[in-house]
């Protein structure tokens, strides 16, 4: 075959055709890896006591197949005629290639042993200061590794990264001026798990929102609202608010009106004090006159019902709104039930004869 021994660009077809066929092959063998992987290691891995078999899967699936492309790549690259500046190029890119896969397993290997080993610990500890720090943790190694490797590969990518550092100081004036607010966050993120005016699942109202602490990160807590929606609030703002911790509440004051109409007598008047009393005494949720007595008056004669005042206090304030329908619809029923009127806005016109 003497067309494999034609010569393009300094190698022949036959180099080109190795060259290929190691990526091809090394591509074939990341497949059956993985296939191997799923359907064999993985079930015998399950039966297994331990779950560190499993773990290492998971850390070594992805980053293996990797390297395995990439050792393919420097052994094809031996097939070929290249000059020394190339030949020095595509060891760089090899090497460059290698410190990303590295640093790809040291951040899976690293994530993995914090959620499986260190996470369940820190759980069964009494305090909650590590169930928050866990987070900054894992967040601030990964952060180290990729800037290590990152250092690596520029290296290898042919700059100085001495000369690099050193622009860093006569830049840092800048880079800390531009990162002011990632700063604050920051340093806000860490006076809330310090300070703890919050915890994880706590119910917090800051500014016009209110909701449940979902995650409380390194530059921003996660709210989720009684809406179901998320709200991320910089932690820089955080410290900055005022923050009305509902959950620590030991009893939430519930107040409001209930308007019935003016040509209700005194005596229902009075009969629907006592309902709205019976009513709240008996709910479960609800302060007994022993601890917190709820309160009923009539309090005012508006410009289009006679005004009863209700003040109670919630107990558990995580069933705000179980109370709340719980004592209304009760309310309604035996207000029907006795035949007292809600009142709603009217108004009467006279009109002159002639």
């Amino acid at each position: 075959m003497a067309w494999l021994s034609s010569v393009y660009f300094g190698n022949t077809l036959r180099q080109y055709l190795l060259f290929f066929s190691i990526i091809l092959s090394a591509f074939l063998i990341g497949k059956v890896i993985l296939w191997v992987s799923a359907n064999i290691i993985r079930k015998a891995a399950a039966k297994t006591k331990t779950k560190l078999d499993d773990l290492l899967l998971d850390v070594t699936e992805g980053p293996l197949v990797f390297l395995i492309t990439v050792i393919a790549l420097w052994f094809a690259d031996q097939q070929l005629t290249l000059s020394v500046a190339m030949a020095t190029r595509m060891g760089n890119v090899v090497k460059m290639l290698l410190a990303a896969d590295v640093g790809w397993f040291l951040v899976r290997l690293v994530d993995a042993m914090l959620v499986h080993y260190v996470q369940p610990l820190t759980a069964k500890t009494k305090t909650d200061l590590d169930d928050h720090l866990l987070p900054f943790m894992r967040k601030l190694i990964k952060i180290l590794i990729v800037a290590m490797t990152l250092v690596v590969i520029l290296d290898n990518a042919g700059y100085d990264v001495g000369t690099l550092l050193a622009g860093l100081g006569i830049g840092g004036l800048a880079f800390a001026l531009a990162a002011k607010d990632l700063l604050a966050n920051i340093f806000g993120g860490l006076t809330v798990i310090f300070d703890k005016p919050f915890r994880l699942g706590d119910r917090i109202k800051i500014g016009d929102h209110e909701g449940f602490v979902r995650e409380i990160g390194m530059r921003t807590t996660r709210i989720e609202t009684l809406a179901s929606t998320q709200v991320i609030v910089p932690n820089s703002k955080v410290t900055e608010s005022f923050v009305e911790n509902v959950s620590r509440e030991q009893y939430r004051r519930i107040l409001f009106k209930l308007g019935i109409t003016y040509d209700t007598p005194p005596g229902k008047v009075k009969r629907a004090k006592e309902i709205v009393l019976d009513v709240l005494s008996k709910h479960k949720n609800i302060a007994s006159k022993d601890e917190k007595p709820p309160k009923v008056a009539f309090t005012e004669f508006a410009d289009f019902s006679l005004n009863i005042q209700v003040l109670y206090w919630m107990k558990d304030t995580t069933l705000y709104f179980e109370t709340q329908d719980e004592v209304n619809s009760q309310i309604l029923e035996r207000f029907n039930k006795a035949g007292i009127e809600f009142a709603f806005p009217t108004r009467t016109i006279y009109a002159k004869k002639g």
